[in-house]
């Protein structure tokens, strides 16, 4: 099970994703681009294939895992999420707190780096139509991901 957003390794990651999309505000699928959804359900498979919740440390090993292990394109994903609603919470935990929690999250960053070099192979973002209808168990075998 994961341990942070309770899914099982069982399910798809599709089943997995839309469990996600049922936990946020209905008005937000609404709001959102379709270049917007497409990079956001990306990070959403980083954080079922890859275990990680939703703390902010979490999210630094999100980016840091779509980076190393992912064929993502992280400039394009920053775009995508860099709204003024993005830009408000950062702002809200402070510079200073965010440095301090990335100097913080450094040796674990440093356990992602040789995770993710230990792969089979990377991630294809732009396969996630595919991946979608594969169990997370078999992803995460197929791809060498260990936990």
């Amino acid at each position: 099970m994961n341990k942070y957003l309770g899914f099982e390794p069982s399910m798809t990651l599709g089943e997995a994703i839309q469990n996600m999309r049922a936990s946020e505000p209905e008005d937000f699928a609404t709001q959102a681009s379709a270049d917007i959804m497409q990079s956001l359900e990306q990070h959403d498979a980083v954080h079922i294939l890859f275990d990680l919740g939703t703390s902010i440390q979490d999210e630094i090993a999100a980016h840091i895992w779509m980076m190393l292990a992912t064929t993502a394109n992280i400039s394009e994903m920053h775009r995508a999420v860099a709204t003024q609603e993005h830009r408000s919470v950062l702002a809200g935990i402070g510079h200073r707190q965010l440095l301090g929690i990335w100097c913080v999250s450094l040796p674990r960053i440093i356990g992602i780096f040789f995770k993710s070099w230990r792969m089979k192979r990377k991630i294809a973002v732009e396969e996630l139509s595919t991946l979608k209808e594969q169990s997370i168990l078999v992803i995460r075998q197929d791809h060498g991901i260990v936990l």
